[in-house]
Order: structure tokens, then sequence, then C-alpha cells
């Protein structure tokens, strides 16, 4: 793989942010109308030269082109504006196939800096979010047009929602990008190109694979017809895996299709569409002990009070499984209109839609979150200067949601027929609806061998919820205005070298649980809007990329902190009985983090070799209202950050036997961390280090015809993935050494 290749001012009130956004609004919406009302010029349909006067013009075509370059339009130019003054590592097709990455965390799994859960749900961490923030403080974009639902509320959104086969890159961009991309960025950013975005070479494609915990079948079909200014593609593909224990499993198909048509040489238009089902089942953490007495053999129940009998006054009490269950269905469609009205004018837009369910919790309160969403993101670049650049970006996005399910402890018992009773469940349905609507600048000014950047964006957030259920009630709404700046430099010294430093402010707004308190009046729950403010962070980086002899070199160190990080804390309410306490949003931490992301890569004949090293600390400990709350009590947030490996190493080597055969092995270490809060946790608290070996090999037979196979896992290492503190030791198996072997034809 390749090696991995910032002023605060006093905050605006509503009406000074109002009239800023609606300045900036028109600015937007004028420009956007000038795009679309460009004509589209018919193609040249002359007929095609004889073969002499087709090499003499391809021979003038060339000399043009050498003289004059001409614009060569990015995939998203708001990556483009930042590759200069921040680490973007990019993760080619290529490295992903080669090294039998089978899902985004496979592929995911040797980023420096990144964590990754491989065995269950697809979790990603950036930079030491930790527990309980790292599905609120990262992004996930599919094609530029973000995927996270309603930031991940109540239950954890699996981000490995596109086929490796379908994907052509992921791009990832640790920490912050709030200015871009707004609320929850500052962990980062993960990027991921589908091939249906690039279909300038649609190709005709099958695979087959077999893995000792599954297998694997994809199939591709495109081409372009009428002068090449239509290309089309169509997909299918299905995943089947056995999880570790017996009976987990995790099943998908996904399918998909793409038009691309090129209007004219600057005007193209994309529309993409894709379909995801998916069926798991899986088990939670479990003790060391239980995995030793019952291996996979394990089946996990409880036993639950379900109600009184009425005749007896004795409870009721039912077993039943409770396996997680992570079923999913996720439609999106995308399109995007692109127009380069000149070497300096550039303007694009998207506009996406998602609709689905998914469901990622117990099964006995069958809990299914159903989602939707659209919404679009316009960009307008104008050039200035000898090479510097103003981008203008408009966002705005609408996402609904409903969580129902059956109370599982709540409901009342049923007289049956012959005596007997049931479980009578309890409906409840949460409801949840988010506006957004943002304006931002990015300014990128270049002189001589150096650059700078400054950003800025406008945010407002309105959110909505209805909360109903027995004893419960609560419905209210929210607006929320948010500003998020950053400066940054760099200093090109030479054509392979650059030095950089960066300063970001931004923040994250409540998900779908901390926008709400839930308050008790009796036996009564009441829902209100939270007083709690959004979250800030400050981040500084300083960086450095460049050549050294055969290593190329990228080095970045970081510092974050958040002054009123939130979290929900319970605490005894004015009406609420002593057995009964309100849950609250309250920003009552203040939280640290900072380290260091190195990456090398070096070429040696037909040995190429990257080498990764991140290392992550950071420490949580009350604000001045956190420590009034628990004044008297124990300051429990000393141990670090929760559920962060402090360090992680990777090496990878590929051999190039010939052209057509080569060999990789890599080498990944995850360190110790912490999960515990509690000075009496810390014993059943800390995951222990591990580290694994996977080996691969590739043959391309031909160029229609590519053979593979490996290993991951090696050495059979045993480790435990995720580790949860409690009066007992809880925790989730790694992978277990697997064997796989494919097949790929291309046409």
């Amino acid at each position: 793989m390749p090696a991995p290749s910032l002023s605060m001012s006093r905050p605006m009130m509503p009406f000074e942010r109002k009239r800023i956004l609606k300045m900036l609004s028109t600015t937007a919406c004028l420009a956007v109308a000038h795009a679309l009302a460009a004509p589209i010029y018919a193609a040249n349909t002359a007929d095609e030269p004889d073969s002499q006067e087709a090499e003499s013009a391809e021979a003038a075509y060339e000399q043009d082109v050498e003289l004059q370059p001409s614009y060569v339009r990015p995939d998203y130019v708001e990556i483009e504006r930042l590759r200069t003054t921040k680490e973007i590592i990019v993760l080619p097709k290529e490295v992903i196939r080669e090294r039998g990455n089978r899902t985004v965390s496979d592929a995911l799994q040797n980023v420096p800096g990144i964590s990754v859960g491989t065995t269950g749900a697809g979790e990603i961490d950036i930079r030491g979010q930790g527990a309980g923030q790292a599905n609120r403080n990262i992004q996930v974009l599919i094609d530029g047009a973000p995927i996270t639902t309603l930031v991940n509320h109540p239950m954890s959104t699996n981000y490995d929602v596109v086929p490796v086969e379908q994907i052509e890159r992921i791009e990832v961009i640790p920490g912050g990008g709030s200015v871009l991309y707004g609320s929850g960025a500052s962990g980062g950013i993960v990027n991921i190109t589908t091939d249906l975005r690039a279909m300038e070479d649609p190709k005709n494609t099958a695979n087959a694979e077999w893995n000792s915990d599954g297998t694997r079948l994809s199939a591709n079909v495109g081409g372009k017809f009428f002068d090449d200014r239509f290309a089309f593609t169509a997909s299918a593909s299905k995943l089947d895996r056995d999880l570790w224990f017996n009976d987990t499993y995790r099943n998908s198909e996904y399918y998909s299709a793409g038009l691309r048509f090129n209007a004219t040489d600057k005007q193209t238009v994309l529309l993409r569409v894709s379909h995801l089902t998916e069926d798991s089942q899986y088990v939670g953490s479990v003790t060391p002990e239980v995995i030793e007495k019952y291996g996979k053999d394990y089946v996990p129940t409880i036993t639950e009070t379900i109600g009184m009998d009425p005749a007896t006054g004795a409870p009721m009490r039912r077993t039943r499984t409770t396996y997680l269950n992570g079923d999913r269905d996720l439609t999106t469609v995308n399109a995007t209109y692109s127009n380069d009205f000149s070497e300096r004018v550039h303007f694009s837009g998207d506009v996406f839609y998602t609709d689905g369910f998914y469901t990622n919790i117990d099964s006995g309160e069958n809990q299914r979150m159903e989602h939707d969403g659209y919404g679009t993101r316009m960009k307008l670049d104008l050039g200035y200067g000898d090479d510097s650049n103003l981008l203008i970006g408009f966002d705005y996005s609408k996402q609904k949601a409903s969580l129902n399910y059956d109370g599982k402890k709540l409901g009342s018992p049923m007289l049956n027929p012959d005596g007997t009773f049931n479980y009578l469940p309890e409906p409840y349905s949460f409801n949840y609806d988010r506006e957004l609507t943002a304006l931002y600048l990015l300014n990128t000014y270049r002189t001589g061998s150096f650059e700078f950047t400054q950003g800025a964006r406008g945010e407002r957030t309105d959110w909505t919820f209805d909360k109903k259920g027995q004893n419960i009630a609560g419905a209210s709404t929210s607006e929320r205005w948010n500003s998020a700046f950053e400066l940054s430099a760099a200093w090109l010294y030479r054509d392979t070298g650059r030095i950089y430093a960066r300063y970001e402010r931004g923040y994250t707004t409540p998900d779908g649980i901390q926008i709400s308190d839930e308050r008790y009046y009796g036996t009564s729950r009441v829902y209100t809007e939270t007083d709690a403010d959004d979250e800030t962070f400050d981040l500084f980086e300083i960086g450095l990329r460049d050549q050294f002899a055969f290593t190329t070199v990228s080095l970045t160190l970081w510092y974050s902190e958040t002054d009123n990080q939130m979290d929900r804390i319970k605490m005894q309410g004015e009406g609420s009985f002593s057995f009964y306490r309100d849950t609250r949003t309250m920003n009552i931490y203040k939280t640290k983090r900072y380290g260091a992301e190195v990456a090398l890569s070096q070429r040696f004949g037909k040995l190429s070799l990257e080498e990764s090293y991140a290392w992550v600390h950071g420490e949580t400990e009350y604000n001045d209202k956190g420590r009034a709350l628990v004044e008297g009590g124990s300051d429990f947030v000393s141990s670090g950050l929760q559920a962060v490996p402090e360090h992680k190493a990777t090496v990878s080597a590929t051999y190039d036997f010939t052209d057509d055969f080569s060999a990789n092995v890599s080498y990944l270490y995850v360190g110790s961390y912490n999960n515990f809060m509690k000075e009496d946790q810390r014993a059943n608290g800390v995951m222990k280090s591990y580290s694994t070996v996977d080996a691969s090999l590739h043959w391309h037979v031909n160029k229609h015809l590519e053979l593979y196979g490996g290993i991951t896992n090696l050495t059979d290492e045993v480790y435990y993935e995720y580790v949860m503190p409690s009066s007992n030791q809880y925790v989730t198996p790694g992978r277990e050494r697997t064997f796989f072997v494919g097949l790929r034809g291309t046409y």
C-alpha cells in the first residue's frame, strides 16, 4: 500500500447568524442557478478522419495539452483542498483486494490511528474518541453523501455497507473537518468511493471466493455507447460469513446500478442507485470463563420477570435467547451534476436519498429503527490569482427516524382460556426529525512556496422528537446554531516535501438520545428538550511529508481538547420517588487527546515495504460543572480514554516474483487499553494487547483471469477485540485463523 498519502471569536447572536446565513445562501443559490442554466452544447458528430489524419490530429492534441494543460476535475474538490495541509490516507482498490479484505472494517484495520471492530457490527474509532463517543464524532460518506443515521441513535450503525468489490478507494481524513462536514467530525471522516462514482472505464467482472468462514460471490457488467458519452454499470454481490460462536452469522446481498452521461466536455451527470440487505445474528460480550466452559457451543439466554400472576401474586418469568441481531435494509440514490464553466469556475452538486431500517440489539424487545433522509451538497469553486481558490459550499439534509419496540418488562400479563398467563408487551414509539442547513467558505491562497487556508462554516440544526409509551410522553423541538473555523499553513520547501500546521475549532451536536432529558413525575416519564450546550473542540496539528532516498515519510503530531463534553447522568429530580432518578444530558467532562502518527514506505526492486505506527493518549476529568455534581463523591474518570488502544503498529511486505505473481505478508499490533471508570473495576477493565499476521498470494494468469488466496491470523492468535468492565470481565473474541481462495475474471 502506498504511504498514507488553524481563531476563536465571541459567539454570534442568533440574529447575526441568520443574517449571515441568508446572505451566503443567496450567493450560493445565485451561483447554482447560473450553473444549472448554462447551455448544454451538442457533441461533435463529425465523421472520424482516416488513420493518417487521426495520427496527425492526435499528435497536435498531445502538443496542445502539453502546452496548455486543461483542468482535471477531482471527484471531491473539498478533499483536494485539504491535501496540502492535512494528512489524507488513501486505500485504493488494488490494495484492498490484494490483502484479501472482506469488509470496509477489514480494510481500515491497518490504517494508523483507527480502531475497528471486525467481528460484530462494523464499529470505527479514529484518534481515540473512545467508548460512547466514536459513533458521534466520525462521519462516514458514500460517494460524498453522509450515511450516518441521526448520529447513530440509539443503536450503533454498521459501516460495512459497501462490498469491497464495489469500492474504488477509501479516503480517511483523521481528525477534524467541521468546516467542510459540520457536526461530528472531531474524530475524522471516512469517504468510501464506489465504482459507480468513477464509471470512466466500466468492466465486466465476476468473482468467486471460498473462505473457511463463508463464501463471497459478485458480478459486474458495464459498457459505453453513443461515442462514449454514456457509460453504465450494474453489479450484484453476496457475502455469507460465519462468526465465532455456532449459530452466529452475517449474511448480506448488495445490488447497484449507475449511469454516467458526458453532456459535453465540461458537463457530466451521474446517477447511482444501490440496495443492501443484511441478516445477522451474533453474541454480545461474554466472560472468559463462559468461553472456556462452553466454547463455540455457548447460547446466550436470560430469565426475566415479565409480570405478576394476578391469582397468586407470584412473579411470572420467562427464559429466552439473547442473541443480538443486525438485520438491515438500505437503499441509496445519488445524482451528481458537474460543470466546468471555465478554467477558473467549476460547479458540482450532489442530491442524495436514503431509506431503510436496521436492528442492532437484543431481539427480545423487537427493536427496529426505520429511517430515511434526503439532501444536497453544492460546491462552487472559484480560481483567482496565480493558483488560488475560493470554495463556496451549501449543505442541506433532512433525516427522519422512528424507533418502535415492545417493552419487555413493563407489559402486563394476560389470562389465557386454559388458565395460564402470557406476557403482553407494551408498545413504544420514539420519533425523530433532524433538519440541517449550512454554508461554508474555504479559501486557499498560494504564493511562492507557501499555501494558506482559511475556512468558516455556519450551521443550523433543528431537532424534533416525539416519544410515546406506557407512562411515557414528551415532544419538543430544539433549534441549534453552530460555527466552525480553521486556519492552516504549509511550506512546500521542495518538490517532494512539505511542512504544515493547522488549527480548527469544531463542534458536535447532541444525538437522538442526548437531545432530550428524561424526567420522572411519580411513575410517569416525561421527555423535555435538554438544556445542554453543543460540544466544542479545538484541534492543533503539525505534519511533515517527504521522500528521503528510497523512503517516503509521513509524520503528524496532533492535540485536541474538549471542555464541555456531554454525557447522560442519573440524578434525583424534584418530582421523582427515591427509586426513580431523572436522566439528563449535561456538559460535565473536560477531555484531552493527543498523539502521533507515522507512515513509511520503501521500494527495493521487487520488494515493497510499508510501516506505520500510531500513539494515542488522553485523559478525561470533570470540568467545573461536573465537579460540582460529584462533590463529596469519587472522581472516577482518571483512567484515561475508554476503549482506546494507546499503541498500534503495522508492517506490510509485498514481493513481486514476476509482473503477474506476487506475495504479501502483513503484521498488526494493537496495544492494550482501559475500559473502566471506577477503580474497583480495574482488574476486569483492561484489554490485553495482541498481534496478528496475514499472508496472501496473487497470480494474474492473463489479462482476463486472476487467482488469489491466503491466510488471516496465520499464527491463530487467541485474543479479545473488546472488553467491558463490571463485577466480572466481559469480552468479545477476536477472529480465528481462516483460509481463503478466490477467482476473479475481467473482460
